[in-house]
């Protein structure tokens, strides 16, 4: 999108497999041209969804960059519900989440806090609720393959010794029995060439969290000439490096009452 452009240009023929993250933002902006036929969504708030990654140029003459939690692009980006934060500030959907608990005792939230069992996991209501096209952010369950609770973590903070999240954005595609799809820019994996774009296949049991986010308002992406690209979203750009979020703190800012 160009300084003269009244709506971005969309050419996935120059697509190239990058991170999962731009994947799903690509889609969510591709999903908005789509639906917008009556140009609900103005200039403005287009202008401002551009990601600004730090190049000067004719439309970003200052060369502002965009970390974690700065205007939308950052939001998108960012680690811990970072979409879900987006959307909710945008007054354009809802989030659901669930959460499996931590292993490990060093990572649970409260004293009574459990690790529920496979069976029970599989079996929680959130992935009847679920619709393909909902934005999906996995927090992967490595405890049984890596031996580390990551997937109990939301955000990184600065210390190294302690777990860090490791998550995956995409877009969920269903669900058949405990197996779950998805679409995103994947990979690294065992099989390279079924990484970059392409879909996605993991158990119930891959995942430790997970948060879905329904965009039911596309008309309220329009809010977002309201959102300067320097604006910051204080609880999303502390995820990126500076300390970890509880459970609680990432429902309040998804706006969902426990």
């Amino acid at each position: 999108m160009s300084p003269s452009d009244e709506r971005p240009r969309f050419d996935p023929m120059q697509a190239q497999p990058s991170f999962c993250s731009s994947a799903t933002y690509s889609v969510v902006i591709k999903a908005l041209l789509i639906w917008d036929t009556k140009h609900k969504i103005k200039r403005e708030a287009w202008m401002n969804m551009k990601p600004r990654v730090g190049i000067a140029d004719a439309f970003n003459p200052d060369g502002v960059g965009q970390d974690d939690g700065v205007g939308f692009w950052g939001r998108a980006n960012a680690n811990g519900p970072g979409l879900g934060v987006l959307v909710r500030e945008l007054d354009a959907g809802y989030s659901f989440t669930a959460y499996r608990g931590a292993k490990s005792e060093r990572n649970r939230e409260t004293p009574d806090e459990r690790y529920l069992s496979d069976k029970e996991w599989c079996a929680l209501d959130i992935w009847a609720r679920a619709v393909p096209g909902d934005l999906m952010k996995i927090f992967w369950n490595r405890n049984e393959s890596r031996g580390s609770d990551s997937g109990a973590i939301i955000g990184c903070n600065d210390d190294k010794t302690a777990d860090q999240e490791a998550g995956h954005s995409v877009i969920y595609m269903g669900c058949e029995g405990d197996t779950i799809t998805y679409w995103s820019s994947n990979g690294p994996g065992k099989h390279p060439e079924l990484m970059g774009y392409s879909m996605g296949r993991c158990h119930k049991c891959d995942i430790q969290r997970v948060v879905f986010t329904r965009i039911t308002h596309p008309e309220r992406f329009n809010n977002a000439r309201k959102m300067a690209p320097t604006d910051v979203n204080a609880y999303l750009s502390d995820l990126n490096g500076k300390r970890h979020s509880t459970t609680a703190e990432m429902l309040r800012q998804l706006g969902i009452r426990n």
